[in-house]
Order: structure tokens, then C-alpha cells, then sequence
């Protein structure tokens, strides 16, 4: 055997004494081969002790490998399903997308086309999900459940591009949208006649929807929230179609006027005397439905249409109370004050009352009411284009509520003012019935939509059916209900007879308080009421702008509000503090809910700030918003200088 000596200079072991070596336990063949090559291999290095190194892959023993190989395939097969999760995800997305493009670039006339792209995509996901690998996840513990639901919502997805989306697509394509509308009138015989058909479809949908909601609870979150959040959507698409053609759609010939004429009434409001839905009822319109031929009749004023005498006889005590006997300002609730309550069911139901008193409303049956202010016919021109009235003024998508609200009182009678709201609301009604495009009308829903939302215009009908359709979409005002939702109500009644509204402006600071702690969400709210009017314009201008009330002579200009303070549902407000010339709010109700009231005087040129806290519900999922008094802007003044992450 050769010394260590003889080994670092190079001296050869002969493999006899190598077998011996190894039989004696002194070294294993590995470590003699290492050694044997430590010197010539690029992959070694020096150690600690300054001898020669074998690489990191020649010191692993052999069952070393073997767990690298199997980490490997784990690895690789952990890999290879991630991806193919990734790219039933992107199907899945890719067939939502090529609707959403659809619509966005109008491709609807191409239903077939769009539907096979659906159908390409989710076939594409489903083609994944029952393939061998993912056949595979589905037998190993701890996953399987959670892979097998996705295969399941794949199925039910692609089974529906498949088998509902063309039924659908039949049902549209059957439709000739053109012979919908013909000489001024909407034909409702062709949707009658395709009922059938879509009856079969949504019988299709309704079936997966059920489909749906057996697949099991998965054990994985991501899937869990993934499948919760597809059963919701389709829940709710589902609902409305099974409505549609169900409850709505037999009941569009009573709708459109082919089993009796149907009468809607126009409030026109205006915010320049401002009552807590709106304004001042200034004129009474009507929208006519014959056989599907909708037409708008003329305005008439608020003093020739029924006149003072006539008043709503169907008040609650609450109601009678605070603005009839308490004032300052008593309301008469003739037809200039009834959209003096925040919620517009109780204003239809006012104007009904006044209505069947009438010699008009004792041979015709009020189908609905329809509150609207100069903002709302503004986005009617906004929409539908320029109106040019008999002397020649211009109104477009950007004058028209400053013309109604401002310069008409200005530059006109009181008495034509009312005649001209009348005049700009059937000249674009006109111009939508005879040019009745869906590109048009889209816009068109989308901006009333927007609207209603704002108060700036509202819908009640008396029939329950076409009432639950305005529910759902938000076209009837009524005060803060939605605990998940909530809002603070904020509701103004203008003490002053004048048309100073215009020069009050509004604006609501919101300050959440509570980041990072348990329980309801609380917030700090700071409501602003700016009087611009300058001191001379309140000299200069018509009293029947300033107002003018023989107990303050030296009012003019001056805004008289009884404001109404309503907690969010669920909710409680606290703290209230006042800067400027108002009155501390005192605790009060109406119809059963707590509310605040005060009293404010806001002079030309001045400001008054009420400043309170509010507490939400538990049950709040929204940051606190406002609904409030219309104001003379389209959207109200509403900022948010501090918000919690949502949780």
C-alpha cells in the first residue's frame, strides 16, 4: 500500500489493493474513483483542509438521485396541471371576452359568428379538463375534490355555449328588429310570437342553472370563491330571463297599449324651489301608449291644472305634522308640493289623490307617474340633439338645464317657463319615436339610468309587475332602505318662495374614522350649504328669483331650508355640530323612521356647515354614500378624503 506521501505525488494504486482497501472498510469504490479524478475534473474545488474536492454531483449517494428524480416529476407534473389550470382559466375568460367585444363593437348582428367563438373557448377548457392528466389529480388525495369540480363547472360552461347560447341566438334571429317598430308605433306580434321558442331557452338555462348549484363545496379556496361568485352571476341572470319571459313579456300588450290606452303623468319639478325629491311641481304632462304608438301631450300649469284648491288628502300624521302644521312655511300639498317627500312612492300616491279629484282623472285611469327636472331633459338633448325653440334659442347637451332653471326666469314670464320645459321634453320624444335606433337607445337608457340615479328623474307605476321591473333597475327614488348598501338622506324643503336654488350649492365631505378596528364602519360627515348669490344680484334680480316674504322684508336672497337628517339603514347618526346661521338638529320621525330636522338661514354671499358622525350597519359590504335633494347639478358634490380598505 503506497503512503500519503506516495498518493500526493502521483504514485498509482493498483486495483488489487483498491478491492482491498475497500474489503478492509477504509474507503468505498465511489470515494477512490473520486479521489482518482480529483485532480483533472473541472467541477471540483479545494476544501478546508487545502486537498483536493470532488464535485457537488459526485458526492450525492445514490438514493440521493433517486429523491431528485422523484422531485423532479413532482415538480414537472405540478408544472404541467398548473398550467393547464391557467389555461382553463384563460378560456373561460377568452369566451367572456368575446361578449363583452360584441357588444362593445356592436358585432351583434353577427350572433353566429359570436357564439362559435364562445363555443371554441370553452370547448377548448373542456377539452382540458377530460384529458388523462387532469383525470389523473382528480384520484390524489387532498385535491381531487376541488380538480373534479372544475372538470364539473367546465362541463356545465360548455354544455351551455353548446346547447342555450344558439337556442337564444334563434330566438333573436327570428325576431326582425325592424318590424318591431313601424310607422311611429312598436309592434309587439313578433316577440309575441317567438315566446315559445324563448321559453325553450330559458328552460335551457334554467337547467344548467340547476346543474350548477349541485356541483359539491370544493376544498380549495380559490375554487370555492370561483364557483361561489359563477353560481351567483348565473343565479341572477337566470332570474331575470325566467322573469322575463314568464311575468314581463305576457304582459307587454297591456304595457304597450293594446288592451287600453295606457296614461303615465309628467311632474315637471324644478330644483330652483327645492322640495326633499326634487322641486316645486311647476306643470303636469302626460305620456300616452296606444297600441304601441307612444305620444307626449301638453304641459299644463301647475295653477290651470287643478289649482290650489285640490290638495292630497292621503298624508300620514307624521307627514301632516311637520310640514303642514309646524311650518315655518306651511305646505298646502296642492300639486306645487307634493314631491315634498323623499320617498316617490308617496309622491305618486299624492299626485293619484289629486289626480282622481279632477275631471280628467274621473274618465282616465293613472297608470304611473313620472317625476323630471330640467337635468333630465337636458340629457334627453344630450342624447337626441339640439332643440331650437319657437324664438329661436338654442338648447344643447350642455345649456339646456341653465336655460330652465336660471336664464327662462331671467328673460321670460313665469307663465311661459312651464310652456318651454313642455316644448324641449315632446320635441325629443318625438325625434326617439321616429328614429328609433339601438344605438341610440343604449345611450339613451344609459344616460336616464345615470339620472335616476341622482334623483333627477323617477318612475312609479301602479301596476306591481312593471313596478318590480323599476325596482330592479333603479328608476324609483325612495329614502335609504339597504342595511349591505347604505346611505345617509339628506332632504331639503325651501322655506323661501323664490328660485334661489340655483344659487345654492351643496357639498357632503365624507371622513372614515375606524381603520383597523372591529365592528361597524364609522365616518365623519361635513354637509355644506353655499349661498352664491352676491348681495347686489340679490338687489338687482327679480323678486321671483329672490323671494320675497312680507314678514323679512330684508330677505331677499335668502334661503329658508328645513333639512331633514335620515340615518342609513341599520345606522345611527351622533354629534352633530353647526357652523353658520342654522339651527342645532332635534331628533324626530317620519313613517317610522328615526330622523333629524333643523332649521337654516344661508344670506347671500355665506355658508353654513353641519358636521355630525355616522355609524353604519354590521351588515354594510359599500363605503357610506349620500342620497340627497336634487341639486342644480348633475352630479352631487360628494368627496371622500379618508376610506378604510375594504376587508
Amino acid at each position: 500500500m503506497p503512503t500519503r506521501d506516495d498518493d500526493e505525488h502521483g504514485i498509482e494504486t493498483t486495483p488489487d489493493e483498491v478491492t482491498a482497501q475497500d474489503a478492509d472498510g477504509v474507503d468505498t469504490a465511489d470515494d477512490a474513483a473520486a479521489d482518482t479524478t480529483a485532480t483533472t475534473d473541472a467541477g471540483d474545488g479545494i476544501g478546508e483542509d487545502g486537498q483536493d474536492k470532488p464535485a457537488w454531483y459526485r458526492r450525492v449517494r445514490w438514493w440521493g438521485w433517486i429523491l431528485i428524480a422523484v422531485a423532479a416529476v413532482i415538480v414537472a407534473f405540478v408544472g404541467t396541471v398548473g398550467t393547464q389550470a391557467l389555461l382553463v382559466k384563460h378560456h373561460e375568460e377568452a369566451a367572456i371576452a368575446v361578449v363583452k367585444d360584441a357588444v362593445k363593437k356592436n358585432r351583434l348582428n353577427d350572433l353566429d359568428g359570436v357564439v362559435a367563438d364562445v363555443q371554441r373557448q370553452t370547448r377548448a377548457a373542456r377539452d382540458i379538463t377530460d384529458g388523462g392528466l387532469w383525470s389523473f389529480t382528480e384520484k390524489i388525495p387532498g385535491i381531487k375534490g376541488s380538480m373534479r369540480v372544475v372538470r364539473m363547472m367546465t362541463d356545465v360552461v360548455d354544455d351551455m355555449a353548446q346547447d342555450t347560447a344558439p337556442k337564444f341566438v334563434d330566438v333573436a334571429q327570428r325576431i326582425d328588429v325592424k318590424s318591431i317598430y313601424k310607422n311611429g308605433r312598436i309592434n309587439v306580434e313578433p316577440i309575441m310570437q317567438a315566446l315559445p321558442e324563448l321559453d325553450t331557452a330559458a328552460q335551457s338555462l334554467q337547467h344548467y342553472t340547476e346543474e350548477l348549484n349541485k356541483i359539491p363545496e370544493p376544498g380549495i379556496g380559490i375554487v370555492a370563491n370561483t364557483l361561489n361568485s359563477s353560481r351567483g352571476m348565473l343565479d341572477k341572470a337566470n332570474g331575470y330571463l325566467q322573469e322575463g319571459v314568464h311575468e314581463f313579456a305576457p304582459k307587454l300588450p297591456e304595457w304597450l297599449g293594446y288592451d287600453g290606452k295606457q296614461t303615465y303623468a309628467i311632474l315637471a319639478m324644478t330644483p330652483d324651489e327645492m322640495r326633499a325629491s326634487g322641486g316645486l311641481i311647476g306643470a303636469v304632462g302626460t305620456v300616452t301608449i296606444d297600441d304601441g304608438k307612444i305620444e307626449i301631450g301638453d304641459f299644463t300649469s301647475n295653477t290651470k291644472f287643478s289649482g290650489y284648491k285640490i290638495t292630497a288628502r292621503n298624508l300620514s300624521e307624521d307627514e301632516y305634522r311637520l310640514y303642514k302644521e309646524e311650518g315655518p312655511m306651511r305646505l298646502n300639498y296642492d300639486l306645487r308640493d307634493i314631491a315634498n317627500s323623499p320617498d316617490n312612492v308617496r309622491v305618486a300616491e299624492y299626485f293619484k289623490d289629486i289626480w282622481d279629484q279632477t275631471a280628467m282623472g274621473k274618465h282616465t285611469e293613472l297608470d304611473g307617474v313620472i317625476l323630471a327636472d330640467p337635468l333630465m331633459v337636458q340629457g334627453l338633448v344630450k342624447v337626441l340633439g339640439d332643440v331650437t325653440l319657437p324664438d329661436g334659442t338654442v338648447l344643447d347637451g350642455t345649456n339646456t338645464a341653465d336655460f330652465l332653471l336660471n336664464t327662462a326666469y331671467k328673460e321670460y314670464a313665469p307663465e311661459d317657463t312651464d310652456a318651454m320645459f313642455g316644448t324641449v321634453a315632446k320635441s325629443c320624444v318625438k325625434r326617439l319615436m321616429g328614429d328609433l335606433q339601438m344605438g341610440k337607445m343604449a345611450s339613451l337608457v344609459s344616460e336616464m339610468h345615470t339620472l335616476a340615479h341622482d334623483r333627477h328623474l323617477s318612475v312609479y307605476s301602479f301596476d306591481p309587475t312593471m313596478q318590480q321591473i323599476l325596482w330592479s333597475l333603479g328608476m324609483t327614488s325612495t329614502v335609504p332602505l339597504n342595511e349591505a348598501r347604505p346611505e345617509i338622506g339628506i332632504y331639503i324643503t325651501e322655506n323661501n318662495p323664490s328660485k334661489i336654488g340655483w344659487y345654492i350649492k351643496r357639498s357632503t365631505k365624507i371622513t372614515q374614522l375606524d381603520c383597523g378596528e372591529e365592528g361597524p364602519a364609522k365616518y365623519h360627515v361635513e354637509y355644506t350649504i353655499r349661498n352664491t348669490m352676491t348681495d347686489e344680484e340679490s338687489k338687482t334680480l327679480p323678486p321671483y328669483i329672490t323671494g320675497v316674504r312680507a314678514e323679512y322684508p330684508d330677505s331677499h336672497g335668502t334661503s329658508f331650508e328645513k333639512i331633514m337628517f335620515m340615518p342609513p339603514a341599520g345606522g345611527t347618526m351622533s354629534n352633530f355640530e353647526v357652523t353658520g346661521n342654522g339651527a342645532d338638529p332635534v331628533a324626530d320621525s317620519l313613517n317610522f323612521r328615526l330622523i333629524y330636522t333643523a332649521m337654516t338661514q344661508v344670506q347671500p354671499e355665506s355658508t353654513v356647515t353641519y358636521s355630525f358622525d355616522v355609524t353604519v350597519s354590521p351588515d354594510a359590504t359599500t363605503k357610506l354614500g349620500v342620497d340627497e335633494t336634487p341639486t342644480t347639478s348633475s352630479k352631487p358634490d360628494v368627496t371622500y378624503t379618508k376610506l378604510c380598505r375594504v376587508q
